[in-house]
């Protein structure tokens, strides 16, 4: 609709001193004052006696009324004679009409759905810090298990038909020229495929509805608990004990003792100071394990019975906090779980249901429908912004930006696949050690010995590190190699010249998110590949301090 304006004459007669005077003056339609503020206006230019303020003011209130509805009219006899016309598209102008809805929807509309899952989060947040928390542990535990069940036998039933399928095509392939011909063959192998796929299909349709069934009771058995602790007086109402101990009576009590099977790990810890004036101090972590086990629950036995482990505590008791543990997982470009590490990751995060977060292929299809979206923005970026967007804090990013910035604009088809360098993130509620895990995709020159900080991925690891400084994720893991396989050319000298890259690259990030978030402490922890030896772990961790400035303890016995 046009927004032009224009200007229509109006008048107005009035007695003074015993003779008729007439008011005409142009009056812009519409008027972009109120109509008060123009009869002062009038009344002040041209001496109008103020015993008719209110008699003009009447009249161009209808005066501006009538005329703001006529120039209206006329607007939009001219606009719908233009749409039959086919001077106006029609598509273009729905589309318009359409991006000013969502826009003025979204601004004032409330939301719903998030405010939901936040009011979730806050009731779990109480119930967890709360004489609950042993009956919610339990309830998990218990939904862990029959996942665990159903999965074990997807796996029996899978093995059964590979098993039998292998002797059926062994057999066909040593009667072949006899009994099977190289058709026959063909069609038993994608009979055989067919079949793993109905029922791969099929477990997986039965664990789903199995964990989406777990998911609404144990909102709906939160949600009831949470509701009978606030119509108590003193929050602890007989409803809510009842509950609580109907739960806590089905779990398994301790009748022996703890079962101390777990492998002992190769670690260091190390406190620093950061800055020369205003020091801050953090936590460093030297550990030699696979960083899946990070993310696994261990197993918690009490005599023959099997207990919600520990790390289910530490999970859940500062998942609605301030205090988010995240781990960085190094993974191709393409956006999936099916190969390598990420379907190891995918088998571990399907071990038992997520309460609060969408299940990881959720994430990942939400992800992926961005990524054409980002890969179509890159190549606007010019080389400057690149550069200041990916930049190493201690040294320039010159060389290996500008090559990224070409080989993109080079290219005429958008990819689906991300980059060397980029990460995305996925949240989780049901893993042992983690919350949210970034996913940076690295490449196959990162085995090279020859990266410097300006490489892609340590570049990546600069931006996971602001991002996690910026969202109160102040325990991070990193893979200190930036490998999780040791190979033939990874010689000892190839592992301490990476590290301490890489030790002194954090230490350049985390000097800069002084600046990005202030002094806040947090604990880095990086991670080296299960299988080197403890001479090599020793030297990393001699290495350490002789990067970071440690914290001296202060001996007051040498003071007396």
């Amino acid at each position: 609709m046009s927004t032009s304006t224009v200007e229509r004459d109006f008048e107005f007669s009035f007695k003074s001193k015993g003779s008729r005077s007439k008011l005409s003056v142009p009056v812009p339609i519409p008027l972009d004052v109120s109509v008060s503020d123009l009869v002062g206006r009038l009344i002040e230019a041209h001496n109008i006696p103020c015993y008719v303020e209110n008699e003009l003011q009447d009249s161009l209130e209808e005066f501006v009324a009538k005329e703001t509805s006529r120039h209206y009219d006329d607007n939009a006899d001219t606009l719908v004679e233009k749409l039959i016309t086919g001077d106006i598209d029609i598509g273009q102008t729905a589309e318009k009409w359409n991006k000013a809805f969502i826009k003025e929807h979204k601004a004032y509309a409330t939301e719903k759905g998030s405010n939901t899952e936040v009011r979730f989060g806050e009731i779990y947040h109480k119930l967890i810090h709360s004489a609950a928390l042993e009956t919610l542990l339990n309830l998990e535990h218990s939904y862990a298990v029959a996942v665990e069940g159903t999965i074990s036998q997807r796996d029996l039933a899978v093995g059964k038909l590979q098993k039998r399928q292998g002797d059926e095509m062994e057999q066909a392939v040593q009667a072949l020229g006899v009994n099977y011909t190289d058709e026959q063959v063909n069609q038993l192998a994608a009979r055989h495929f067919e079949d793993t796929q109905m029922l791969e299909v099929k477990w997986a349709s039965e664990l789903s509805s199995l964990q989406e069934s777990q998911r609404r009771e144990f909102r709906e058995w939160v949600s009831t608990v949470h509701e009978d602790m606030v119509s108590s007086p003193d929050g602890q109402s007989a409803v809510t004990v009842q509950r609580i101990r109907a739960l806590s009576d089905a779990a398994p009590v301790e009748r022996m003792e703890e079962d101390q099977s777990q492998q002992s790990r190769l670690e260091e810890s190390f406190t620093i100071h950061l800055g020369a004036q205003m020091k801050t101090m953090h936590n460093l972590r030297l550990m030699c394990v696979d960083v899946l086990d990070l993310c696994r629950h261990k197993t918690h036995k009490v005599g023959s019975t099997i207990l919600p482990s520990p790390q289910r505590l530490q999970t859940a008791m500062s998942l609605y906090s301030n205090s988010i543990c995240g781990l960085v997982l190094l993974v191709d470009d393409r956006i999936n779980s099916y190969t390598g590490i990420k379907r190891d990751f995918a088998g571990v995060c399907q071990q038992s249901t997520d309460f609060h977060f969408p299940d990881l292929d959720t994430q990942l299809r939400v992800i992926q429908q961005h990524v054409i979206e980002a890969n179509k923005n890159r190549p606007d970026k010019t080389e400057d912004e690149y550069l200041n967007g990916n930049s190493n804090g201690a040294e320039g990013n010159k060389t290996e930006s500008q090559k990224v910035v070409t080989e993109d604009t080079s290219k005429n088809s958008i990819s689906q696949n991300l980059q060397a360098g980029d990460f995305y993130l996925t949240r989780h509620s049901n893993l042992a050690e983690v919350h949210c895990v970034f996913h940076l995709v690295v490449d196959d020159g990162i085995r090279a010995g020859d990266i410097t900080s300006r490489h892609p991925s340590i570049i990546g690891l600069r931006n996971i590190l602001k991002c996690s400084s910026q969202h109160d994720i102040l325990t991070i893991t990193i893979p200190l190699f930036l490998v999780y396989d040791m190979s033939e050319e990874m010689t000892i000298n190839w592992c301490l010249k990476r590290a301490e890259l890489v030790f002194k690259c954090v230490k350049g990030f985390m000097m800069e998110m002084t600046t990005w978030t202030g002094t806040e402490s947090r604990t880095i922890q990086f991670v080296v590949p299960k299988g080197i030896s403890e001479d090599l772990f020793v030297q990393l961790s001699s290495m350490l301090p002789q990067i970071f400035r440690l914290s001296t303890p202060l001996d007051l016995t040498k003071h007396r």
